[in-house]
C-alpha cells in the first residue's frame, strides 16, 4: 500500500494595509522633526573662519539676512535690496534706503510681536531703547564688504538700533573642503 500525501495548498493573501500605515506614521513624524528654521537660509558658501565659537543654541526669534555674491540682500526668502536696481553708491542715503526700510521693519514686527527684546541704555547721556537679540547678517565669501558693512551700519541708526550683529561663518571650505586646524584647549 502506498501513502499518498496530499498537500493542501492555501492562498495566502498578506494585508499591506498595517504596513502602509506605518510608513505613514514614519513620513509624519520626520517631517515634524525636520528643523524649519533653515527656511530663512540661503544657499550661500560663506567664508571661513579662522576662530569661531559655535552656535550651538540660537535663539528662534533671531532675524537671518542673507546677503548674495551680487549684494542682493534677502530677508525670509524675498529680495529686500539689488544693487542694479537700487545702485550701489551708499553715499546717496536713497541707495540705503531699501535695507534701512527692511531693518525698521524687523525691529517694528519683532517688538509689536513680542519676538524682539528691548533694552534701555544711556549712550551720551541720552537713553536709548536698544534691540536685546542679535540679529545674523550671512554673506556669499564672494561678496563685496561695502554690501555687509552698510547693514552694519543701518544696524546702529537709532530707529533700527541692533546693537548685537553676528556674522555667519563656516568652519569648512565649501570650494576647497579645507578645515580649520583644531585650537589648543578647545574640546572637539
Amino acid at each position: 500500500m502506498t501513502n499518498v500525501h496530499k498537500l493542501v495548498q492555501q492562498n495566502v493573501e498578506m494585508d499591506m494595509t498595517p504596513m502602509i500605515d506605518c510608513v505613514f506614521l514614519l513620513m509624519i513624524f520626520f517631517v515634524l522633526v525636520i528643523d524649519l528654521s533653515q527656511k530663512n537660509l540661503e544657499d550661500l558658501i560663506l567664508p571661513r573662519a579662522v576662530f569661531q565659537e559655535p552656535d550651538d543654541s540660537p535663539p528662534d526669534n533671531r532675524p537671518i539676512i542673507n546677503v548674495l555674491q551680487n549684494g542682493s540682500v534677502v530677508y525670509n526668502q524675498q529680495v529686500f535690496y539689488d544693487p542694479d536696481k537700487h545702485g550701489s553708491d551708499f553715499r546717496n542715503p536713497a541707495t540705503a534706503k531699501p535695507i534701512r526700510d527692511l531693518l525698521v521693519a524687523i525691529r517694528t514686527t519683532g517688538i509689536t510681536e513680542k519676538k524682539l527684546k528691548l533694552v534701555e541704555e544711556d549712550i551720551g547721556g541720552k537713553k536709548v531703547q536698544l534691540i536685546d537679540d542679535p540679529i545674523l547678517i550671512r554673506a556669499d565669501k564672494w561678496t563685496e564688504w561695502n554690501f555687509v558693512g552698510e547693514i552694519m551700519k543701518q544696524c546702529s541708526q537709532p530707529d533700527v538700533a541692533f546693537w548685537k550683529v553676528e556674522l555667519a561663518m563656516s568652519e569648512q571650505d565649501k570650494e576647497t573642503g579645507e578645515k580649520n586646524p583644531k585650537l589648543k584647549g578647545q574640546n572637539q
